[in-house]
């Protein structure tokens, strides 16, 4: 047997490696050596399981079976859809019906609202904590997905890319059976939009809101906001008339906002909130004239407005809406009359003295601004008081006013989160980022006001019997406690695709 130069140079520990696999004058490759063993095992271990118990068998595919079954129902319980890759899940929430056993006689329809947060303002250091979850190319998807799910006929959208609706919702939302239409300030990025299936509804008039230049009595902007409405009535499609022929109503008026975003804008938000009102009456008018006539029957019309309002149940600008005559006190009053004492920039309004303002922006170095915009204590001038002593005449000037969909319903299907830091009954939350969190978004049914005492929420009989609709559901809203738990703000990877969760309200009107 001859030792070859090529094992010469080899290390000592292979060259006894290789000579255990000699045999005469070959050599068999320690990889063939391998896979001769691996193909012995794969003999024995066929040979194996043909031996197996099919009863064994049997067992084994049973337990893995329930495991899955198990796993699917434990995502389930925590309102996440098993058919989703983590990255695309999304807490899918329950409606909760008022009634199961009452059966369907008039229109049902779902109605959503939802700020679904615009790409254009989000800023790492507005969201630390939420990851990936914030990127557009994965959010997308997830809002995406939760539309499809919720399925709703008509939808209030707020912070809707100008860029991402051309581009992707206007295409995406059409392939799922809806129409559109998108409403922005041209020196914006992003703005509002209501949508509706086409099976249903039919587009017949519109009026769009620009906020800056609406006239509210003898109350002037007190600044400039960029903020705008959008209103739009939906005549009732051949296929819903067919099944309601003898019906007088000819559809519903929508309307979506997102009002001023600023801690101290209560005051402004609140002017905002009487042309909401007063624009909305206005258009209920032209429609009547235009499409039924001016018969003066007011009820051809059902009247909705959803939207991020950026206030609390307990602020001026909801109070203004819903509880009429108003009447501002305690907190209500301090919030709005400490608003009245600052200060806001040059620069939003395009002025070109705003680099002269103490130091170049007094909203940033100005010495007299107010602390906090919800001080425990403020003690207003005259001329502040004069100022919110005026707003509360303006709204009660107006016969309009808005009755909370949540409010009236909300605590008949979900009382543990109804009213809890508010004498509304409105859910705790609709807003939860990383800094602040509370309720700033509403469906509100508009009707006029007789000027009669309508300071206390309506019981939810009183106000389906004058409205002549039923409520039949709404989507769950979660409560601070439970979102909570999470130790972090929204949008989150397989929580909640945007900082806003969407409210949805099913209704069935009698046609």
């Amino acid at each position: 047997m001859t030792i070859t130069e090529a094992e010469l140079t080899l290390p000592h520990d292979i060259q006894q490696q290789q000579s255990k696999h000699k045999v005469g004058s070959d050599v068999i490759p320690p990889i063939l050596e391998s896979e001769t063993a691996k193909r012995k095992g794969a003999k024995k271990g066929k040979k194996a399981r043909g031996n197996l118990d099919p009863e064994h068998i049997a067992k084994v595919r049973a337990e893995r079976e329930a495991m899955r079954k198990s796993k699917q129902e434990a995502m389930l319980a925590q309102g996440l859809d098993p058919d989703l890759p983590p990255e695309l899940q999304f807490i899918r929430r329950p409606l909760l019906a008022l009634s199961k056993a009452e059966s369907t006689a008039g229109f049902e329809f779902k109605i959503m609202t939802y700020n679904c947060l615009a790409q254009a303002l989000i800023r790492r250091k507005l969201f630390p904590d939420s990851g990936e979850a914030v990127k557009w190319f994965r959010r997308s998807k997830v809002l995406l997905n939760e539309f499809k799910y919720y399925d709703s006929d008509v939808i209030c959208l707020q912070e809707v890319d100008r860029i991402q609706f051309q581009t992707f919702w206007k295409e995406e939302f059409d392939k799922l059976g809806y129409d559109s239409q998108f409403h922005a300030k041209p020196s914006k990025n992003h703005g509002i939009s209501i949508l509706w299936k086409r099976s249903l509804f039919t587009m017949t008039d519109k009026m769009l809101i620009d906020y800056d230049k609406e006239i509210s009595g003898n109350i002037p902007p007190r600044t400039t906001t960029n903020n705008v409405g959008l209103v739009l009535a939906l005549k009732f499609s051949p296929k819903v008339l067919e099944r309601f022929p003898n019906t007088r109503k000819s559809g519903i008026i929508v309307g979506t906002t997102h009002l001023f975003w600023h801690p101290f804008g209560t005051y402004e938000r609140t002017r905002q909130c009487y042309i909401v009102l007063n624009k909305t009456k206005e258009f209920m008018h032209r429609v009547n004239v235009l499409q039924n006539n001016n018969d003066e029957i007011k009820d051809h019309w059902y009247t909705f407005f959803g939207g991020d309002f950026n206030s609390q149940p307990f602020d001026t600008p909801y109070l203004s809406m819903t509880s009429k005559p108003v009447k501002y006190s305690n907190r209500a009053k301090t919030v709005i009359e400490c608003s009245t004492s600052y200060t806001f920039s040059k620069s939003r309004d395009g002025e070109e003295d705003a680099e002269d303002e103490e130091g170049g922006n007094i909203e940033k170095f100005g010495k007299d601004q107010p602390a906090t915009p919800v001080p425990s204590f403020f003690d207003a001038s005259s001329e502040q008081q004069s100022l919110v002593a005026n707003m509360e005449k303006l709204h009660n000037s107006l016969d309009m006013r808005a009755i909370s969909l949540y409010s009236v319903g909300y605590g008949t299907v979900h009382i543990e989160n109804a009213g809890l830091d508010n004498t509304r009954g409105e859910p705790e939350i609709s807003n939860w980022a990383h800094a602040w969190n509370g309720l700033l978004d509403y469906l509100f049914v508009i009707k006029s006001w007789d000027f009669s005492d309508k300071i206390q929420v309506d019981s939810l009989k009183k106000f389906e019997d004058e409205n002549e609709l039923k409520v039949k559901a709404f989507l769950k809203m979660p409560t601070k406690a439970e979102m909570g738990k999470f130790g972090h703000g929204q949008p989150h990877v397989g929580e909640y695709p945007s900082d806003h969760l969407s409210m949805i309200c099913k209704l069935e009107l009698k046609l």
